[in-house]
């Protein structure tokens, strides 16, 4: 019987690998740079006009802010695609003299094409979770935590 055992298991092992293939993410994911960029981007854009109004600001246009992101995935030697962790620099423009500002975000990616980006500075921005409101009422800061999803190829 020990025999009849031994032969099946390689066989056994065979028969799984394709689905071992796609659970250790073999192959490609259609995860890369480009769409989570796109994505966080708008959603920076999104969130960044919310905390302007919620902090009595006045409210600027997306547009205006003209954000753009740049995502690198580990070091610059790593492959730049696939789920996992990346690191995001989101550069827009304030408003008043139009100078550029930098937003950092650890980027937690999964397969399915969501992200869970936590706010890494500068403080002011993203790095506390929460802000100064009208009459210093301390409110929720909606860029400190980004959650978002883009479509993947």
């Amino acid at each position: 019987m020990k025999r009849l055992s031994r032969r099946r298991a390689p066989l056994a092992v065979l028969a799984l690998f394709p689905l071992f293939s796609l659970i250790s993410g073999c192959g490609s994911t259609g995860i890369s740079a480009g769409p989570l960029q796109a994505s966080i981007s708008r959603t920076f854009a999104s969130l960044y006009v919310l905390q302007q109004v919620e902090q009595g600001n006045p409210r600027p246009s997306t547009v205006s802010l003209r954000t753009r992101a740049s995502c690198q995935k580990g070091t610059p030697d790593t492959p730049q695609n696939g789920s996992g962790n990346w690191l995001c620099e989101i550069t827009y423009l304030v408003a008043g003299p139009g100078y550029p500002v930098i937003a950092k975000y650890k980027v937690d990616v999964q397969t399915d094409g969501c992200y869970a980006a936590d706010g890494d500075g500068p403080a002011s921005v993203n790095g506390s979770p929460t802000i100064t409101g009208p009459h210093y009422q301390q409110i929720i800061n909606p860029l400190s935590l980004i959650d978002g999803c883009f479509e993947i190829t």
